[in-house]
């Protein structure tokens, strides 16, 4: 069975959101997301291929056509993760600016580029989220750039808003990172164990 979903004009996080709640609702072997823009064609996409799901993507007139198969012999509900259990939880740092505090902006860079050269030397945390301003910290110039880099090196999963870098215009810039919408955002803040925010 072939279940039909008609995301066109929905903006972040919805078109994710309703993908979530048609794949746990179950009873169709393929789903079909029809969306309208790139950012959703993105993040749908993500979503569903990070809860194991096999995604197929055709360009139609006006938008996109995503085809979400569940993992061999499973069923559509097989492909939604479970809440992290208490033993899973972790660290989650939220830059929300591309400055440390509220006081002098310049002094604030420079907080900021601090607070990344430090916890290079720290507890590495399990994911970085960027969203408003923070994303500035992501780009091709920016200070921290290394710092970034180097913990993507290490395994800490950098998620970038797609919506705040389509805002701010600076998406061809991205440098670090992945570019991630709210519903992943939300996700990892609900599933943290603590959540630090210089």
């Amino acid at each position: 069975m072939v279940k039909i979903l008609d995301l066109t004009g929905l903006a972040c996080p919805l078109p994710v959101v309703r993908t979530k709640e048609a794949l746990e609702a179950g009873g169709a072997k393929h789903l079909i997301v029809m969306v309208d823009n790139i950012a959703a064609r993105d993040n749908v996409t993500r979503f569903a291929e990070s809860r194991g799901c096999t995604v197929e993507v055709a360009a139609v007139e006006g938008g996109y056509h995503l085809t979400i198969q569940p993992p061999a012999g499973g069923a559509a509900v097989s492909c939604v993760a479970p809440l992290s259990t208490p033993a899973a939880l972790s660290t989650v740092v939220v830059f929300a600016s591309d400055h440390m505090g509220e006081g002098d902006p310049q002094l604030g860079a420079v907080l900021m580029r601090a607070f990344c050269q430090t916890l290079v030397q720290m507890e590495v945390p399990q994911k970085m989220l960027f969203y408003n301003r923070g994303v500035y910290l992501t780009l091709n110039d920016s200070p921290v750039l290394a710092e970034l880099t180097g913990l993507a090196d290490m395994g800490v999963e950098l998620l970038v808003c797609g919506t705040c870098l389509d805002f701010y215009k600076v998406k061809e810039r991205l440098a670090a990172g992945k570019v991630s919408n709210m519903f992943a955002i939300l996700e990892s803040q609900m599933q943290a164990g603590r959540i630090i925010k210089p």
